[in-house]
């Protein structure tokens, strides 16, 4: 086409439009839609809303309530993000959960909810509970039943106290359910580990599942040895001070998991607040531990080097917020020299030149991968994985 001539881009083929508009944010394409008309059609095709994600930053976001009940019924992936400090925005997404409930024949499979900003004083959160336990629940008498039932739903950003009502109405409705997150960062867990029992005898597909130590009991891991149920591929645990509550993970009950699914891969992870004398205990060798999570703020390296030697054929991945010392030099390189399956190493605190230069040469891939932290000097938070100073 010669230059300077002019261009109809109606003539453009309609699936060619569709195929450009899925790489456009919803924002964008928006904007796109009012270019002209035969772009409009193109903004109604179903292929653009399966996958879709709701912002509630400022008032005018209360538009998307639109968009989800035109194209609701088309949407199987939803993300919903939430900046929790105002009032109007999580009326909003507390909208949104009720209008997708009350979709026919709804095709959710995947859902995740982030909430961003400070959590507002004495803030409990229960309209979202309630929220969540309308959307989980069965349908409406006047609503028909949905086409697919969610499989994936993660939690971890909605800064609620999750409790049993609503797991129980995810566990009870989406048998299908295949990956859970509740790992949340709310100062006490609601979720009992009967109810987690229930969800996991309920759910028979349940391949990830991710909780605090207070949600999970030996009944749990037994239930997970069952042969007439998908393998679980992948457990994620985080110890906080609920643990001097409860009751020990038996020895046993990780043994005859282990022994029903050799690929078990396990996250164990430590916060600041976990008793310190309690992670040596909790840090069994018969654990399969994949990722191991140390985010203690105190001296740790005897637990580091427990973890060289319980988990020297299994750990991938180490996260370390810890205090530097000599000793905790000398148990990271000892980790470095035995597990020989690691990939990532994360420390948030500085270590001598000449260790990160030898954990380099045990592991060169690592380097080249960029996956680690490791910092000679001081800087500004956040520290970025893989960049080291000079770099």
């Amino acid at each position: 086409m010669a230059a300077g001539s002019n261009v109809d881009w109606t003539l453009l083929p309609s699936d060619v439009i569709v195929h450009v508009f899925s790489f456009l944010n919803s924002h964008d394409l928006n904007h796109a839609s009012r270019v002209c008309n035969t772009w409009n059609e193109a903004f109604d095709h179903p292929t653009l809303w399966q996958t879709f994600e709701f912002w509630f930053f400022l008032p005018s976001h209360v538009s998307y309530l639109e968009g989800a009940k035109k194209y609701g019924k088309y949407m199987k992936k939803v993300f919903i993000g939430v900046n929790q400090m105002l009032t109007h925005n999580r009326q909003n997404a507390c909208a949104l959960l009720e209008i997708l409930s009350r979709i026919d024949r709804r095709r959710i499979t995947y859902l995740k909810i982030a909430f961003t900003g400070e959590n507002p004083l004495f803030y409990s959160g229960q309209e979202f509970l309630d929220g969540l336990s309308i959307l989980f629940s069965k349908v409406a008498d006047n609503v028909e039943a949905p086409i697919a039932t969610l499989q994936y739903v993660d939690l971890s950003g909605l800064s609620v106290p999750i409790d049993d009502r609503v797991i129980d109405a995810l566990s009870e409705n989406h048998t299908g359910l295949k990956y859970l997150d509740i790992q949340n960062k709310v100062i006490i867990s609601k979720t009992t580990s009967d109810c987690i029992l229930r969800l996991v005898e309920r759910c028979r597909d349940l391949r990830d599942l991710r909780l605090y130590y207070c949600s999970i009991s030996n009944e749990v891991l037994e239930a997970f040895t069952e042969h007439d149920r998908t393998d679980v591929e992948h457990i994620s645990i985080v110890c906080r001070r609920e643990v001097k509550f409860g009751y020990e993970l038996e020895t046993e009950a990780w043994e005859d998991l282990t022994t029903r699914i050799p690929s078990l891969r396990v996250t164990l992870g430590f916060d600041h607040t976990c008793p310190y004398q309690l992670i040596s205990a909790i840090m069994k060798p018969v654990i399969p531990v994949r990722t191991l999570k140390l985010e203690t703020f105190a001296i740790c390296h005897d637990e580091v080097n427990l973890a060289a030697t319980l988990y020297n054929k299994t750990l991938e991945k180490l996260v370390l917020q810890t205090r530097n010392s000599l000793e905790l030099e000398a148990a990271l390189l000892k980790v470095a020299r035995t597990c020989t399956l690691l990939r990532s190493l994360l420390v948030y605190c500085v270590v001598r030149r000449e260790t990160i230069n030898e954990i380099f040469r045990l592991h060169p891939d690592m380097e080249e991968r960029g996956t680690y932290i490791l910092k000679s000097e001081v800087e500004p938070e956040p520290w970025v994985v893989g960049v080291e100073e000079g770099d």
